[in-house]
Formats: structure tokens, C-alpha cells, sequence
């Protein structure tokens, strides 16, 4: 396999159809909603593209200028990170589960990831520290602190590109929208995929994507969108209206650094 570019890390789809291995040429293309989740899929090559080349005779993903699938998916995945919903935590201490990013870290360096997911303090007034055993799947902490203990993993990492996948997904509102403040803040230097249903926070991104069907409806900057007649202004209006997410079209958004 090719050798894996040099950073920055810009991602570029284009004329992208995914089937599932093993599926006819014909089938219909994997996705079987909006086709968030697989496209999450493919950046991070579990999934591959259906066609070596697009509609224009260009690679359909290529990363800093090189066709994806001529990199090594290991190689891929160790520039490209996933922090999803349900990131697994051991039955271990918050050292141990951070330390699974990087097993030479330091408690410095612990802290300084923890700092960037807004955990530290939280860390420092616990009477084991960085001992504290956290349980199976990370069942002594809420969902808040499960998700952020995830992304201080996924910074300890330093992912040049990371996805972000419902990360607040089956939060509270409040704790949702604070989390997802949190995570765009920390995640500057980098370029970030946001998957996500709920808009608030989204004004800080440089442009947002909204799939139905697996396919883009809509895409530009937040306040372009929220201005035009479409399918994420409605979205916006009716969570301003419900004090809820609109559940029908997800959206993607993405920061570049």
C-alpha cells in the first residue's frame, strides 16, 4: 500500500456509492437510512467505496490527495479517529481506559487530554484521582463523563482528522448541548466530522452537510442555511419550538484546521 500522506488531512467524497461486501453489483447501496453511519464507515475504511473511480473518473474518496483505498486501513485509521455514542470503556481505572491511546503516556499528558474534554476537575476532586475504577462499560460514570473520558482517549490519540459520531446522543438536552460545545472547542487544530441530529453548537462549524437517503440535500455555512428555505432551516425551527432535536435528517458537520 501507498504511504500514508503527510499532514494536513483534507477529505474529499466525490460520486460515492457503498454496497456491503459480498453484495450484487445491482444491489441497492448500503445505506438504510440517511447514511450517516456509513459513510462513517467508509472514511474510516471498513467500508470501501463500490467503485474504484466516480462518475467524474476521480477516486471517490481520497485522502490528502490520495485514493483511500491505496492506503493501509490500519494506516488510515491511525489519522482518522472514531468517538462515537458507545466507545467502550474497560473494567479499569480512568488511567488504564486513557492510557489504551497511548500506553507511553505520562499522567501529564493524561492530564492535559482530560483538560481538553473538560474533565479535570472533575478527575482532581475524585479521592482516587486517575485510580478511580470507572466499572464495567463505564457504568460509575453518567453518559456525560463516559463521553467525555472518550474524547479525552480519542485527544490523548492526536487524531489529525476525528468523526464524531452522536457523541451526546441520549443525553439531556442541557448536558448535550454543553458537550457539544465542549467537543468543538476541543477539537481546534484538527479537522472534525460532527454526525449528529441536534443542531445547537453548530454555528462554530464552517459547514454543515444534511443527508436524506443517503444523499446531501443541502450543505454550506450555518448561517446560510439557517437563512435559506430548506429542509435545516425547518429542522432548526422546529427544535426551537419543541426545545428538542428534529429527528428525521441528520446532519453532518465539519470543522477544518
Amino acid at each position: 500500500p501507498a504511504a500514508t500522506p503527510a499532514g494536513p488531512f483534507p477529505l474529499r467524497l466525490r460520486g460515492l456509492t457503498a454496497r456491503h461486501p459480498g453484495t450484487a453489483p445491482d444491489a441497492p447501496p448500503a445505506p438504510s437510512g440517511a447514511g450517516k453511519t456509513t459513510l462513517a464507515q467508509v472514511l474510516l475504511r471498513f467500508l470501501d467505496p463500490a467503485h474504484p473511480t466516480g462518475p467524474t473518473g476521480t477516486a471517490p474518496y481520497t485522502l490528502a490527495g490520495t485514493p483511500a483505498t491505496d492506503l493501509d486501513g490500519d494506516a488510515v485509521r491511525r489519522h482518522i479517529g472514531l468517538c462515537a455514542q458507545d466507545a467502550h470503556l474497560f473494567d479499569s481505572t480512568l488511567r488504564e481506559n486513557l492510557r489504551l491511546a497511548d500506553p507511553s503516556a505520562d499522567d501529564a499528558a493524561l492530564r492535559t487530554a482530560l483538560a481538553g474534554a473538560r474533565l479535570l476537575e472533575w478527575v482532581d476532586a475524585l479521592p482516587d484521582g486517575l485510580d478511580t475504577e470507572v466499572g464495567e462499560h463505564g457504568a460509575r460514570l453518567s453518559g456525560g463523563q463516559r463521553q467525555r473520558l472518550a474524547l479525552a482517549r480519542a485527544l490523548l490519540a492526536d487524531f489529525p482528522v476525528l468523526i464524531l459520531d452522536e457523541p451526546a446522543e441520549h443525553l439531556d438536552l442541557p448536558t448535550a448541548d454543553a458537550l457539544t460545545h465542549d467537543l468543538l472547542a476541543a477539537t481546534e487544530g484538527r479537522t472534525t466530522v460532527l454526525i449528529t441530529h441536534r443542531l445547537a453548537g453548530l454555528d462554530a462549524v464552517d459547514e454543515v452537510l444534511v443527508l436524506a437517503a443517503g444523499r446531501p440535500v443541502q450543505r454550506g455555512p450555518y448561517a446560510e442555511l439557517a437563512a435559506a428555505e430548506g429542509p435545516f432551516r425547518r429542522m432548526l425551527e422546529r427544535e426551537a419550538a419543541a426545545g428538542a432535536p428534529a429527528r428525521p435528517i441528520p446532519t453532518f458537520a465539519a470543522k477544518r484546521d
